[in-house]
């Protein structure tokens, strides 16, 4: 009887080690045929359906004009713009931020239609105003790396700027008036429809900026473009503000046709600074300083494929 139980027992524990030992192999079967997941891919960064890049063509009268429109929908036309426009308008970023490469970058002009397909249309209008700007700067850069080769890196450099503050006199911006869009012109952050607008218009030698509902820090990057440097807005003023500013521009570059053009010259000395306009009709100041810019750096680039 005892030899009958020690013989069922030692079954018992073989039949247990041999179930045991199933239960590994068949786990190491299961995980051998059972395929790994695949890497989730990346989604293909937006890009134009179609794309036309000319060298523009002599105009009749041996003006250069440049015109750059990038509207919600994401179609871009581009007139006598050279490929550090475009850089540009790609990352955002003004021109004295583009660092390096031939000089033809700065000097060559070209004539650009891109569109994008109707599906990526439809969506860029529905976004916001910023996810839209997202996408159409990565649609650029996408025509610039294809179409031109280009590749940059970005970079940090020690480079004279200019902090925009509060004149000793106190400003004198008035604030947009409320309504039904923009409850509260005290606070720019609420106001996510209002995306302020500047015109830019030229008289006789005298360039005039006109502000609706502009906060401060697009009255700083504007005022970037026109002095070729950074603008730090170091106001503290938080809302936005209706105002116009006129001025003669020191640049010899500028005249009354706008940047490049040829009509009468707007570096007349005898007209009102930049620096001046700003403190006398805004009750602002730019200060000039020292500061860390962010700059790309033109690695390789390219003349454009043909169409």
């Amino acid at each position: 009887m005892t030899e009958r139980i020690a013989s069922m027992n030692t079954c018992r524990r073989a039949s247990t080690l041999l179930t045991t030992v199933c239960m590994v192999v068949f786990a190491h079967v299961a995980a051998a045929q059972t395929p790994a997941p695949k890497p989730i891919d990346a989604a293909p960064p937006a890009a134009f359906e179609a794309a036309s890049i000319k060298p523009q063509a002599p105009s009749s009268d041996g003006n250069i004009r440049t015109m750059v429109r990038y509207p919600a929908n994401g179609r871009l036309t581009a007139a006598g713009a050279t490929v550090k426009t475009l850089i540009c308008v790609a990352y955002g970023i003004s021109d004295f931020q583009v660092l390096g490469g031939p000089n033809w970058i700065d000097e060559e002009r070209y004539d650009v239609e891109a569109t994008p397909g109707a599906a990526l249309e439809e969506q860029l209008q529905k976004m916001t105003s910023d996810e839209s700007t997202l996408v159409k700067h990565q649609m650029l850069q996408t025509l610039l790396a294809e179409r031109f080769k280009l590749t940059l890196h970005h970079d940090t450099k020690e480079l004279p700027i200019y902090a925009l503050v509060i004149a000793k006199g106190g400003s004198k911006l008035q604030e947009t008036k409320p309504d039904d869009a923009n409850p509260d012109p005290a606070n720019a952050s609420a106001h996510p429809t209002n995306k302020g607008r500047m015109r830019m218009s030229f008289q006789s030698t005298a360039i005039e900026l006109t502000a609706t509902g502009m906060a401060m820090d697009g009255l700083a990057r504007q005022l970037a473009s026109q002095l070729h440097s950074t603008v730090q807005n170091q106001t503290g003023l938080k809302g936005i503000y209706d105002f116009t500013v006129h001025f003669t521009p020191d640049d010899a570059g500028m005249d009354a046709s706008g940047p490049g053009g040829s009509g009468a010259s707007l570096s007349d000395n005898s007209g009102t600074s930049i620096f001046a306009a700003v403190e006398d009709q805004l009750g602002l100041k730019l200060e000039s300083k020292k500061g860390p810019v962010d700059v790309v750096v033109v690695d390789h680039v390219d003349k454009p494929s043909d169409n």
